[in-house]
C-alpha cells in the first residue's frame, strides 16, 4: 500500500525540483531546525533541519537519535547541536571558496520556547541539568557570535516535515517553501 503512495505522489510531483536563486528576504545562513520528542521505537526522537545559504536550499536532515532523550527540550536542543555543527562545517567552506565575507550570525528558528529561553538565559534547570553539555556547546555558539536563535511558529517551520507526520495542507505549505513547481523559477 505505501508504494502505491509513494508512487502517486512521484507523480503528482514530477515538475518540482529545488531551485537555486537568491532571496533578499532571508539572511545569509539561516536554518529552521525542530525535533520530535519520543516519536521512534524504542522511545527514540527525531530531528531534523533545512539550511539555506543566500534562501537556497543547500542541506537538509531527517535523524532519528542514536539514544533516548528524556523531554522535548532535551530533543530541541539535540537538534539545534546538530545544526550548529552543520552550520560551523558549512560556514568554513563558504569561507574557502572567498567566495564573500559573512560577518552575521546564522539564524537558527527554533519552535520550542523552552530551548531558546534556556539557552539565552544561561541558567540551569533542574530539569535541564542532564543535558547541559549540550547547552554549554549552543550558548558557546551564541557567545561567539556564530548562530542565534529566533523563534519560529510551529505552523510556519519547514523542518517539521522532517520529523512528525503531516496534515496534507502543512506538508504541502512546507514543500513549497522549499521547492519550486516548474517553471516558477
Amino acid at each position: 500500500m505505501h508504494i502505491i503512495w509513494i508512487i502517486k505522489y512521484l507523480k503528482q510531483t514530477l515538475t518540482y525540483a529545488i531551485v537555486y536563486k537568491r532571496d533578499n528576504c532571508m539572511k545569509d545562513f539561516e536554518i529552521f531546525c525542530d525535533a520530535s520528542f519520543a516519536c521512534e521505537t524504542n522511545s527514540r526522537s527525531r530531528y531534523g533541519y533545512v539550511y539555506f545559504y543566500m534562501g537556497a536550499l543547500i542541506a537538509w536532515t531527517s535523524v532519528h537519535t542514536t539514544r533516548v532523550l528524556t523531554s522535548s527540550t532535551e530533543a530541541e536542543c539535540h537538534a539545534v547541536v546538530h545544526a550548529a555543527k552543520e552550520n560551523t562545517w558549512v560556514r568554513e567552506f563558504v569561507n574557502e571558496l572567498n567566495m564573500c565575507k559573512h560577518t552575521e550570525p546564522t539564524i537558527i528558528h527554533q519552535d520550542n520556547k523552552g530551548t531558546i529561553t534556556l539557552m539565552k538565559g544561561g541558567g540551569k534547570h533542574k530539569r535541564s541539568k542532564h543535558f547541559t553539555i549540550e547547552f554549554d556547546a549552543l550558548r558557546e555558539y551564541v557567545r561567539e557570535k556564530e548562530i542565534e536563535i529566533v523563534y519560529c511558529e510551529t505552523e510556519d517551520m519547514p523542518a517539521d516535515m522532517f520529523t512528525k507526520i503531516l496534515s496534507r495542507r502543512l506538508f504541502e505549505k512546507h514543500r513549497d517553501s522549499i521547492m519550486c513547481k516548474g517553471g516558477e523559477a
